[in-house]
């Protein structure tokens, strides 16, 4: 009470003893079924307010274009190069802008965004004609889909990882890798992999990355993911093991068989030493049961869909997957990942909110989430 007074003496301070706000979060807490809503309702409002941007009309469900597949071609052709011309400073600064205020919001509670910023933010420093192309389709996005709910249920606080990659998906022959983290049960034999699929739970952290170096096939950049998830995965185990909350070997998924093979020394890669670095660092930490490489089909992998730019379609569809979806209907009818394959809360402004603090497991959940998705953006 005594910060709190000293609080008042130099702000307006607003009290929130139920705990619904925090660092623009909207909190909703469900005690009775053991489980919190996290969302930022105003959030994508206020940013269309601000760069005064309307509201299409026309439903757009991906945040990004997508290139269709030439089905039954025998060679698919990459994706010309961008020769739109120059933005000038000013419209960069704005993409810049909007990248910036989008990003947060993405990282909090809209994972669907990442992919689609990382593109933009890719060509953001020499923008073009095309780059405003798509954070206008961005922006279409987020005004179709101004809400975005994440939930969190108990669990064992046990971190599991999805490790994915996508070939030769963007500019430069440059590959993206992906990744989804969550806390979920304690499995029942910790030096095997799952047998049964883990109890799905709200994304703890999720990336979404092109990777710097060209991959010389999908194998390595299976292998590039896996180094970057693990690394973001090292941060994550040591700070709850810090919290109280001690790790297995965690659970690394991937897809793909000869990745695993190679980290697992299953295989003996006779390839250039360029990928060495990578494999021998996470076989390391293998060996060190920090992890547990194992390999399940790709259509159990939720890594995947953060890889690649999906058609509207798939997005719609895959909302449920990861999100909470306000109709009871689509949640009983989530699909796998292949089915059909600013901080501030604006009605708060210049207002300082103090929080009676929840000692209870969802509590440390959702500060540990928000603190280690805004660290880990930074890292990324």
């Amino acid at each position: 009470m005594h910060l709190l007074e000293a609080l008042r003496g130099l702000y307006t301070v607003t009290e929130d003893w139920e705990g619904t706000l925090f660092s623009g979060l909207t909190i909703q807490w469900n005690y009775a079924n053991k489980y919190v809503d996290i969302s930022m309702p105003h959030y994508i409002p206020a940013m269309l307010h601000r760069f005064q941007h309307p509201k299409p009309a026309k439903h757009q469900g991906a945040p990004h274009s997508w290139t269709t597949p030439t089905y039954g071609a025998s060679v698919q052709y990459a994706t010309p190069p961008d020769d739109s011309p120059i933005l000038s400073a000013t419209d960069i600064t704005t993409i810049q802008q909007k990248v910036g205020t989008l990003l947060y919001y993405a990282v909090s509670v809209d994972p669907f965004m990442l992919a689609a910023l990382g593109t933009i933010a890719s060509s953001q420093a020499k923008a073009t004609q095309l780059t405003k192309t798509e954070c206008l389709w961005l922006m279409d996005y987020s005004a179709s889909n101004p809400t975005s709910i994440i939930r969190y249920s108990t669990s064992d606080m046990v971190l599991y990882i999805h490790s994915d990659a996508s070939y030769l998906s963007e500019p430069k022959a440059r590959s993206r890798s992906g990744g989804h983290f969550f806390l979920s049960d304690r499995p029942t034999d910790l030096s095997q992999p799952p047998i049964t699929a883990s109890t799905p739970n709200g994304p703890l952290h999720t990336s979404s990355v092109i990777l710097r170096n060209v991959m010389a096939s999908a194998a390595e950049a299976k292998i590039g993911a896996l180094f970057v998830n693990a690394q973001d995965g090292t941060v994550l185990r040591t700070t709850l093991i810090e919290l109280g909350h001690p790790q297995p070997p965690t659970p690394l998924q991937s897809d793909n068989s000869t990745a695993t093979g190679i980290v697992n020394a299953s295989i003996r890669q006779r390839r250039s030493k360029a990928i060495d670095m990578r494999f021998y660092w996470v076989r390391g930490r293998g060996r060190q049961n920090h992890f547990l490489v194992y390999w399940k089909p790709g259509r159990e992998n939720l890594g995947d869909y953060f890889t690649k730019h999906h058609p509207p379609a798939h997005h719609q569809t895959m909302r449920s997957t990861y999100l909470q979806v306000a109709q009871a209907a689509l949640r009983s009818t989530a699909h796998k990942p292949n089915s059909v394959r600013g901080c501030v809360d604006s009605s708060l402004t210049h207002t300082t909110e103090a929080h009676h603090p929840a000692h209870n497991p969802l509590s440390i959940l959702l500060r540990l989430t928000h603190l280690l998705k805004n660290s880990l953006s930074s890292l990324t």
